[in-house]
């Protein structure tokens, strides 16, 4: 992605003034140069058939239930699954899949990233259900390769393997991996960022960090999700409940700006430019349009703004070379993934969960 130095710079001063999402009633306003647009994102949700003969059916809706798991496919498009429920929206906005995993690993995946355009690098598991597991999945055919896992107790009486799995990104073949661990007894738990040989399964140590007992206390019962994603270059972006984190390709620290939040999440375009969820609004006169969509998704979109200095949602923001800039929409979203030339970010729950293209400003 280019680039936008002068719309970015009018970022920066945006304390001024709350930005306000242009609504229209009846025809749909055009985003300026300056605008950044947000398009609800339709798809067929019903399908035809069993197993991977499953083809998607029905009219295209724009209002579902929420989606947590979400993913570039490696082609333009993306990928998303909830609860056993996945969808596969190609570049030129076609339903590519959508099916219901009614058992298995797949009803448990946590986290994917793409390694090429017909496979996904998959965390999958919740101790309760599924043990941990890091899978490549051939997309063509729903199959599953399970990687080497780390047994319990290798490294003493208190290593408990792998014992749990948050975010996964994939960069020059190899997965990078959030890995949780339980340090007792006078930690809570750790988290560590791998890279892992998705031939061999052989794994490295890159990062690690500790993990607090009052950490997203909203996740509760789960552990404190950490967001990762990687650049073109390697650059590692961790978003953690308590700290925003860019690492070199080798594990060098080289920023880290503080938060608090509640279901951080990251999502990198090759260049770097980072779209960051975590923490308290800000004040700023960055202004979006909301683009087409039924008037339902109009209203999930127009009811996650503003962000009010008091809300308990997560905040948007957007990481460049030039610093970081506030945005004032999308509130509270649960996760997104960098497509090509935008984001994709889910947002809402069941009967208002919806996809929102989010395009960067046109103007340079």
């Amino acid at each position: 992605m280019r680039h936008r130095g002068g719309a970015r710079r009018r970022m920066l001063p945006g304390a001024a003034a709350i930005a306000v999402i242009a609504l229209a009633s009846g025809c749909t306003p055009e985003p300026g140069p300056d605008d950044w647009a947000l398009e609800p994102i339709s798809f067929r949700s019903s399908f035809a058939g069993t197993g991977t003969e499953t083809v998607p059916a029905g009219d295209p809706i724009d209002v579902s239930y929420g989606m947590h798991v979400l993913s570039d496919d490696g082609a333009g498009g993306f990928w998303t699954a909830s609860s056993g429920s996945w969808l596969h929206v190609g570049a030129d906005g076609e339903t590519l899949a959508r099916f219901n995993a009614d058992s298995g690993p797949l009803l448990h995946t946590s986290a994917m990233a793409p390694l090429s355009p017909t496979e996904l690098v998959v965390a999958q598991g919740d101790r309760v259900h599924v043990m941990p597991m890091l899978s490549v999945l051939d997309t063509t055919t729903m199959t599953l390769r399970d990687l080497p896992g780390d047994a319990v107790g290798d490294e003493g009486d208190f290593d408990y393997g792998d014992f749990e799995f948050g975010d996964v990104a994939v960069h020059d073949g190899d997965a990078i991996v959030v890995r949780y661990q339980p340090r007792p007894p006078d930690e809570y738990l750790d988290y560590e960022v791998l890279r892992v040989d998705l031939d061999s399964g052989e794994r490295t140590l890159l990062h690690s960090g500790p993990v607090e007992l009052d950490d997203a206390w909203g996740a509760r019962p789960g552990i404190p999700p950490i967001g990762l994603d990687v650049d073109a270059a390697g650059r590692m972006y961790l978003a953690t409940p308590s700290a925003r984190i860019v690492l070199a390709a080798d594990g060098t620290e080289l920023s880290r700006e503080p938060q608090v939040a509640e279901r951080p999440f990251v999502a990198v375009a090759p260049d770097g430019t980072a779209l960051w969820s975590g923490g308290r609004p800000e004040r700023t006169e960055v202004q979006g349009v909301i683009v087409g969509g039924s008037s339902e998704a109009r209203a999930a979109i127009e009811g996650r703004h503003p962000c009010p200095a008091t809300s308990s949602g997560d905040a948007l923001r957007l990481g460049d070379a030039a610093g970081e800039h506030p945005l004032p929409f999308l509130c509270g979203a649960n996760a997104a993934a960098w497509t090509g030339s935008s984001w994709v970010v889910a947002i809402g729950g069941e009967g208002d969960g919806v996809l929102v293209r989010l395009t960067p400003p046109s103007g340079s």
